[in-house]
């Protein structure tokens, strides 16, 4: 029985870890896409940025020719302005990560001449997100799964239901409980 319940500590450890590890590290975004960051032709990266939902944990990766481009990242007025004379910081590798910490707005921007002002300037909005991640300790398999409206199930996904991997833990956990009973 000692053995059953510290191999199920073990396991308990490993899928908290997971879960962490997944909460913490997001999505990883190529900023420009296969284009990367460049004078853009037939877009703007406002376009590029409008079209993802940026969360803490995610990753910007800005790739681009490092003798013609480089990545600045500047407050609101350096990037309304293309004002390179106070930034935060700069990026000069031509490979170079940025992850998001918190939330708010990132303004990034090249400093070469006229590149910002030809377009060449990232906004990231990142919102605050909440989520309530309670379960109770005896959910019922059955109230994992939300009806819809015709009264035909659907299953929850992580992507469109973020309790969805706390949910089916708990199942889990539940189960390997009774057995440890």
């Amino acid at each position: 029985m000692l053995k059953t319940r510290m191999m199920f500590h073990l396991m308990l450890s490993m899928i908290i870890e997971g879960v962490v590890m997944k909460a913490v590290i997001g999505e990883v975004y190529s900023v420009g896409d296969s284009q990367g960051w460049t004078i853009l032709v037939d877009s703007s990266y406002s376009t590029w940025a409008s079209s993802k939902s940026f969360r803490v944990g995610d990753t910007l990766l800005f790739h681009y020719n490092p003798t013609a481009h480089d990545v600045m990242q500047v407050n609101q007025h350096g990037f309304r302005s293309c004002n390179i004379t106070t930034p935060w910081k700069t990026y000069k590798t031509g490979n170079d990560s940025f992850i998001i910490k918190a939330p708010g707005h990132y303004y990034f921007i090249c400093s070469f001449p006229s590149h910002c002002e030809a377009g060449q300037k990232l906004d990231v909005r990142v919102l605050k997100m909440s989520y309530n991640l309670t379960t109770t300790p005896r959910a019922n398999v059955s109230s994992l799964v939300p009806m819809s409206t015709t009264g035909s199930r659907s299953v929850a996904t992580p992507a469109t239901d973020p309790n969805h991997l706390l949910r089916s833990l708990s199942i889990v956990f539940a189960a390997i409980w009774v057995d440890l009973l």
